[in-house]
């Protein structure tokens, strides 16, 4: 037997008045209910401002009994440790020793005829010698490849230079090790 449940007689509710009913049900206006955290918040300021007029009551009390004629209290001494000497000063300037100026024999040791080098790598493949190269020119150096055989093998050199002065070779130097370059300084003699 089939059943239609969309046509389902449902068993009547006893109603207690033949008026309609109104909306039973109470709704609290804001103005009649201060939510929790309000109370909470003005609890805190009333705190706030009672313990900041018994602090500033503390400090004027402290205040007035310091201007009262009875004399502070003397501190107590308390024994500070030596301070430290320090005496190498005078060591030091009795150990002094004058050191003659060689300025002159160190130009006189190096010959006009002397050019410097620097020596940036040494690949055994041509091809990385080259990449060196190429990216030491980007940095506004001059550079060059030496072949240079040894044990019978062949390698090649990435230098740079010459360098007449030392100053120059310095700024090298400097450009290098911007670049993370350490190089080795060749001393190389030159006939004019």
């Amino acid at each position: 037997m089939t059943q239609d449940f969309a046509k389902k007689k449902r068993p009547r509710t006893r109603k207690t008045s033949s008026k309609p009913r109104a909306n039973t049900r109470r709704t609290a206006t804001k103005s009649q209910k201060a939510p929790t955290w309000a109370w909470l918040v003005i609890g805190l300021l009333l705190a706030a401002l009672i313990t900041l007029l018994i602090y500033l009551a503390n400090q004027q009390r402290a205040g007035s009994s310091r201007n009262s004629s009875t004399p502070p209290l003397a501190e107590p001494k308390t024994n500070k440790p030596p301070q430290p000497r320090f005496d190498f000063y005078e060591i030091l300037k009795e150990r002094e020793l004058e050191v003659p100026d060689r300025s002159a024999e160190i130009t006189a040791a190096t010959p006009e005829n002397t050019v410097y080098y620097l020596q940036v790598g040494s690949f055994r493949r041509q091809n990385d010698a080259d990449a060196l190269r190429a990216k030491l020119l980007l940095a506004n150096l001059e550079t060059a490849i030496e072949e240079a055989s040894s044990k019978g093998e062949r390698w090649y050199r990435v230098v740079v230079g010459p360098f007449q002065s030392r100053s120059a070779m310095a700024k090298a130097r400097s450009v290098l090790a911007s670049n993370q370059l350490s190089p080795l300084l060749l001393r190389r003699k030159v006939d004019y």
